[in-house]
């Protein structure tokens, strides 16, 4: 074998003729020009900055853009605008009002209660008498938080609540001027623990986020 490709190397290339370069070694390995020696020049990749395009704003309370009833994907449900500001619900302070006209009420028939039977056994001082026109006071402010619960006034237990500061008020000025003793200061006890309900119902229906709502129903 080795006598035929000297024969071979003989007849291609004759005596005084040298081989290419590279010539007899082995064909395996990195072609030319990727070697380590040849660095590749670099060719830096011209930036293109991504198009923006602005997400859809939706205001608060209405469907948000491409999410519908059932999640993304879905096509969204058509945007009705809720029929106030704040939400769909009542707004607590509106609650609390109602509830505050309630309780006031109760209470101020509990102590109608006494005071007739305080009259009917014979009591006739002013301060008491002057009590009973808490009968009108209760009965305006269960009718004024029927109301506003169902959204058609707040005056109405504003109004009640007043009368009930006012006529408590009075009861407490007349007590001081025409009792004495054990008698004015259990009148005037009664009418200090009393006044808080009145005027925090008062408070909060004249609130203007309950009258808002109110006027948007």
């Amino acid at each position: 074998m080795d006598g035929q490709a000297s024969a071979q190397d003989w007849e291609a290339y004759p005596p005084g003729q040298a081989p290419p370069p590279g010539y007899g070694q082995p064909a395996y390995g990195p072609p030319p020009g990727h070697g380590p020696s040849t660095p590749q020049p670099y060719a830096p990749q011209p930036y293109a900055p991504q198009p923006y395009a602005p997400q859809p704003y939706a205001p608060h309370g209405w469907p948000q853009p491409g999410y519908g009833p059932y999640g993304p994907g879905y096509p969204p449900a058509l945007a009705v605008p809720l029929p106030w500001p704040h939400g769909p619900g009542r707004p607590g302070i509106a609650t609390a009002a109602a509830v505050l006209g309630f309780v006031t009420a109760g209470l101020t028939a509990l102590v109608m209660v006494a005071v007739l039977l305080a009259v009917v056994e014979g009591t006739t001082d002013p301060a008491t008498l002057l009590m009973l026109l808490g009968v009108p006071c209760a009965i305006t402010l269960v009718a004024g938080a029927a109301a506003l619960l169902d959204r058609r006034s707040e005056e109405i237990l504003f109004r009640g609540a007043l009368a009930s500061v006012a006529v408590l008020v009075v009861v407490l000025l007349v007590g001081m001027a025409t009792l004495s003793g054990p008698d004015r200061a259990g009148m005037g006890m009664v009418v200090v623990v009393a006044l808080p309900l009145p005027i925090l119902t008062a408070v909060f229906a004249a609130r203007p986020v309950v009258r808002a709502w109110v006027d948007a129903g």
